[in-house]
């Protein structure tokens, strides 16, 4: 680190007291600033999207001079809730703090604001007192063990855990939070999806989350065709796209827009996430980034005060309240703009991917004279360090519907680098994505890629590959485009292509094909990260250089992993920006692994810096990661800049200190997050929180990264020996345990579809019901005991259903839902949530239908019109046959689901005969999502025999009318019978029913859909969304949103306060007046929470179609 000027920053002492020493300077201005920032008679700031105000503040007036700390109250829980902890550093304090300065070691009880030294000396406990009720209700203010510990979490491989979490819901609140926060000097650091890489937002003070907050932070307004759109941060990038496509498709525009910046976990991230850190992606490069895609902004800074830099009103305002911050401003962009050789370096800097330190290219872009579209720019990549951007608005860009992709082999990384620049500088290509040979090695693993591109099998060392995408307004302009393509790598002098032909990789436009290219490309770090030893963390940097350099510093780099015995590093990119990932597995158990990291990192940043005069991050942002390394990068001279601006906006280091500028030289090895090894279903996982958005329990408890996350530090504490855990390990581990109960178990709804945003296909679901299924083993006989008796009783219990739901729903019509509602409820608490909760939209006792039962003598039945025979068997579903519709569902008709298939069974004379001993086989899910896995195995045994014989060992295809039943049964048929054909109730249609069907009655009107868990699993959600189009006469539904409705069979019955979360975020128009699924029990949270009956697709297919006229009839 001798590059460093700051040489005595060893320990975080010394970095503080020189940094307090730099603070008073300027904190006398600053504080006259704050104390100025409202002008007379301004009106408090807004949280509604699109709306516009002044320059004001929330909360009160700050003094001149920062107030000293509160004297430490009492040693006990305070009136604020807030348990004031002992000065002297403790085990728990510390068990994350890998390496310790000699400072550090000292047993002080000195609040410094460093990362590991931010003792509570009352402060906290007075800030919460502050802010509790009057900006916030306690139930947001988090200090438990447990979820502190869980919402800390965030990609990077650092661990702090903050001491209070606040759930903010809008503007004004995080406006008056920053006056108490600044107030009472307690740091905060703003959080979004927690997808960040370089420890930008982990904190051990206050993390103010703002996602997983129901609907709060997630307005946006699209303008005009979709050119424009203004966003608050809540809002995913993914999403995002998603509803500028359903603009575009509404209101009937030709051209599709999209945000421009497109990382690889856009449909994870959000967008504040990716404002802060300045995003960009595979396709976007320089130019659609977020500094040069954003149009306008509101900022909350340090005092409270919002600026609106689309309001003219506000921009005066703050131009007048502000002026110091201005005028310091406005002279650093004259002082900068005047030194040629610095604005030089600047411009250079940017000309490819650079998010080291701040964004200096706004001191040079914009003329002094128009210092709110320099500040507007700055606070683009800031990371959360000078303020909170609480709207956006952003310039998308076009997203053309023609595009191809082609994926090329090169024999060594300088043809592959090599074809890149020549790419760059002879084409018009849109997006260059670089493999290495470990990262094609992790792409064998998928069956599809060995398919596609048979030469990446078993390939040299060296090999490496391009994945090259071109789009095109139209057709021609595509394919003028590959063309263009392929004839630069034809001609290219010096490049070689395996195989000797680029044309041997063609490019498809085809979906099915180009998306599994990109599919493998946005999931390579998690990838990559989950092929890593047990028990270490995955790291990742992020760096760039010129595009002519690229394949020089790719060699160095994959030489320098070598030399420091890193045989699982990955080198990967964005080869069109001259961008590197370099993923590689890192334990941090002893201080020779540490050692080992701090040598490669020296390294890797002289490589990257100082050789290649390159961006040691790129697009992941400084973070805690590069901090130190941010003056070898930028030189003394913009190092010192950087620090002038930070002090200008934040002169009390209270917006997430220690990210970007630290002057501690080793806080990129401190706070390392240990990955102990918990459990092989989920010893996999990097905590990326790509799955948290897909989870029905996150704005309510934990999500899947948060469980495993817990449930490691759990298992790390049940491990130690007696000897090591110490009084306050084993009360910690006494909360978490107490604490988990609900968060992590039993508001888990179980259903796998965390599985499907994970690239590594981790199902927290699994854990969670192997954990119930050792939780019953111990000491749990008699609900064992219940379970078996009836698993054995199934067909006797099941005949009582109807029945009880018959007098249940009369009880309801003579009493009123009311009553049913409060009872239910009361039996609920009292059972410890075994006993469902009633509602509304409950259902009525399922009339029966009449089928033939099948037998091995099954024949198949008369041709329908023209088409062969079919015959099927009917896997009758327990929730169909004993769940009716619901009381007033008058577009049901009263009757069952079974019958409604009988009725179209026989409108396209399909022969469909029922399985022998229907009531009484179960498929087992009943069982296995409670963790009873004893039960369910029997069950499901017994129904997969029945099976075997039922459909002449697979000969015949098997049709469940329920969608979970059916994907549950499903994976353990198959083991037994591979033949085997299931068809859910939408396959069932599109190939079997709808060819021997007239669309005759179509609806003229849309329809809600929502497609199940396990329909969304087995792929179905296409042709879900195709069936009912057909259905409406070619009119598109409405889908829910939802990604899981929480249901889980009965546990949102149970539980229905997991289903209120989940589906708080189903709104549907006005104009939608029902709702179609294949799951009886989802149909019933969707209806209830929606105020809309919704009901198995089978009703809309029969309500619709006709049985089929015959060709010689209709001549």
């Amino acid at each position: 680190m001798g590059l460093l000027a700051h040489k005595g920053a060893m320990v975080p002492v010394a970095a503080a007291a020189r940094l307090t020493l730099a603070r008073s300077a300027s904190a006398a201005a600053a504080a006259s600033s704050s104390s100025s920032a409202v002008p007379p008679g301004a009106a408090p700031p807004s949280s509604g999207a699109g709306s516009t105000t002044a320059a004001t503040t929330g909360g009160q007036k700050q003094s001149s001079a920062t107030p000293p700390p509160p004297p430490p109250p009492p040693p006990h829980l305070t009136a604020a809730g807030f348990a004031s902890q002992p000065a002297m550093k403790t085990a728990a304090a510390t068990q994350h703090q890998v390496t310790v300065s000699a400072a550090q070691d000292l047993s002080s009880s000195e609040y410094q604001n460093v990362d590991g030294l931010r003792y509570d000396d009352g402060r906290y406990a007075t800030f919460v007192e502050s802010i509790r009720d009057t900006i916030v209700p306690p139930e947001r203010i988090i200090t438990d063990a447990v979820r502190t510990y869980a919402y800390g979490t965030d990609a990077s491989f650092y661990r702090l855990v903050p001491k209070i979490v606040v759930k903010v819901h809008n503007e004004d609140e995080v406006s008056q939070i920053l006056v108490q926060a600044n107030k009472h000097q307690t740091p905060v650091t703003f959080r979004a999806a927690g997808t960040s890489l370089s420890g930008q937002a982990v904190t051990d003070s206050v993390l103010m989350k703002l996602s997983h907050t129901g609907d709060h932070f997630r307005n946006y307004t699209i303008h005009g065709n979709g050119e424009q759109i203004t966003v608050e941060p809540g809002l995913i990038g993914g999403e995002i796209n998603r509803l500028l496509a359903a603009h575009r498709r509404t209101c009937g525009h030709e051209q599709q827009y999209k945000i421009g910046p497109d990382p690889s976990s856009i449909d994870s991230c959000m967008i504040g996430g990716i404002i802060a850190n300045n995003s960009s992606g595979m396709c976007c490069g320089v130019s659609q980034n977020t500094y040069h895609t954003l149009k306008d902004m509101r900022i909350v800074l340090l005092d409270g005060a919002v600026l609106d830099t689309a309001d003219e009103a506000s921009r005066a305002s703050f131009m007048k309240s502000h002026a110091h911050l201005v005028s310091g401003v406005v002279d650093l962009a004259t002082r900068i703009q005047a030194d040629e050789e610095l604005a030089a370096l600047i411009r250079r800097k940017y000309s490819i991917k650079c998010t080291t330190g701040y964004s200096l290219n706004a001191l040079v872009d914009f003329p002094p004279s128009d210092p709110i579209e320099i500040i507007k720019r700055l606070m683009i990549g800031s990371e959360g360090t000078l303020g909170f951007i609480s709207q956006a608005t952003i310039n998308t860009v076009p997203e053309y519907d023609n595009k191809a992709s082609a994926f090329v082999v090169f024999p060594t990384v300088k043809d592959g680098a090599g074809a890149a620049s020549v790419l760059r500088k002879t084409t018009m290509v849109d997006a260059v994505e670089l493999f290495d040979t470990a990262s094609l090695r992790e792409c064998e693993g998928n069956a599809r890629m060995r398919e596609l591109v048979p030469s990446i099998v078993g390939c040299d060392e060296g090999t490496t590959a391009l994945l090259i995408e071109c789009r095109g307004k139209d057709k021609a302009a595509l394919d003028k485009r590959i063309a263009e393509v392929v004839r630069a790598i034809k001609e290219a002098d010096h490049i070689n292509v395996t195989g000797n032909d680029v044309e041997a990789y063609p490019f498809s436009e085809d979906k099915d094909v180009f998306n599994v290219y990109w599919d493998v490309r946005k999931g390579l770090i998690p990838i990559v990260g989950a092929a890593r030893e047990t028990g270490t963390s995955m790291l990742i940097e992020d760096v760039a250089c010129d595009v002519d350099k690229l394949g020089d510093m790719m060699e160095d780099l994959i030489e320098m992993f070598k030399r420091h015995k890193y045989h699982d590093a990955s080198c990967f990119g964005h080869a069109l920006e001259g961008n590197l990932h370099l993923v590689f597995s890192q334990g941090f158990r002893n201080d020779e692994e540490i050692e080992r990291y701090s040598q490669m990192m020296q390294e890797l940043c002289e490589i990257v810096a100082d050789k290649y005069g390159g961006s040691l991050k790129a697009e992941h942002s400084t973070g805690r990661n590069v901090a130190p390394f941010v003056e070898m990068e930028w030189g003394s001279k913009a190092y010192n800049l950087m620090w002038e601006l930070k002090r200008l906006f934040d002169p009390n280091g209270i917006l997430n200190p220690g990210v970007i500028l630290n002057e501690d030289e080793d806080v990129h090895k401190k706070a390392l997050k240990a990955s102990p090894p918990a459990d092989a279903i989920v010893d996999r996982c990097i905590e990326c929180g790509f799955c948290e958005s897909n989870c029905p329990s996150r704005d309510l408890s934990l999500t899947p990264r948060q469980r495993i996350t817990v449930y490691r530090e759990m298992s790390r504490l049940r491990a130690m020996d007696a000897s090591e855990l110490t009084v306050e390990d084993a009360q910690r581990l006494r909360e978490f345990e107490t604490n988990w109960t609900y968060n992590g178990e039993q508001t888990c709804a179980a259903d796998g579809m965390c599985q499907e945003k994970c690239p590594v296909k981790i199902n927290t679901g699994e854990l969670i019901k192997s954990i119930r299924s050792r939780n019953l083993a111990e000491g749990h006989a008699t609900e064992l005991r219940a379970a078996d008796f009836a698993a054995r009783n199934w067909g006797t219990l099941d005949r009582l259903v109807p029945t009880g739901l018959g007098i249940a729903t009369a009880a309801a019509s003579v009493l009123g839902d009311g009553v049913l509602t409060s009872v239910s409820k009361a039996l609920n608490n009292v059972s410890g949530g075994w006993v469902p909760v009633w509602n509304n939209y409950m259902p009525t006792g399922a009339k029966s239908a009449h089928f033939e039962v099948a037998t091995n003598a099954s024949s198949p039945a008369p041709a329908a019109a023209e088409l062969p025979p079919v015959e099927a068997i009917y896997l009758m579903a327990c929730p169909a046959r004993t769940m009716g519709p619901a009381r007033g569902d008058e577009g049901a008709g009263g009757r069952s689901v079974p019958q409604v298939l009988r009725s179209l069974a026989d409108k396209a004379d399909v022969d469909l005969k029922l399985m022998p001993n229907a009531t009484s086989l179960c498929c087992g899910l009943a069982f296995s999502s409670r963790g009873l896995q004893a039960a369910a195995e029997s069950k499901g045994d017994e129904m997969v025999d029945a099976l075997v014989k039922a459909t002449d060992n697979g000969r015949i295809p098997v049709v469940c009318d329920t969608s979970p039943c059916m994907a549950h049964i499903q994976m353990s048929a198959m083991a037994k019978s591979p033949s085997m054909q299931f068809l859910e109730p939408v396959e069932f249609t599109q190939r079997i029913l709808a060819p021997r069907l007239d669309f005759s009655n179509p609806r003229n009107e849309p329809v809600a859909i929502h497609v199940p868990c396990s329909s969304k699993k087995l792929g179905k959600e296409a042709a879900f969304g195709d069936l009912v189009s057909k259905c409406c006469n070619g009119t598109a539904p409405v889908s829910s949103g939802i990604p899981c409705c929480g249901m889980a069979g009965d546990r949102g019955l149970r539980y229905p306060q997991l289903t209120a979360s989940s589906l708080q975020h189903l709104k549907l128009p006005d104009n939608i007046k029902d709702g179609y699924s294949t799951s009886r029990t989802c149909e019933i949270s969707l209806s209830n929470h929606s105020g809309k009956h919704f009901r198995s697709v089978l009703y809309l297919v029969d309500e619709v179609t006709t049985p089929k006229k015959s060709s010689s009839a209709s001549a």
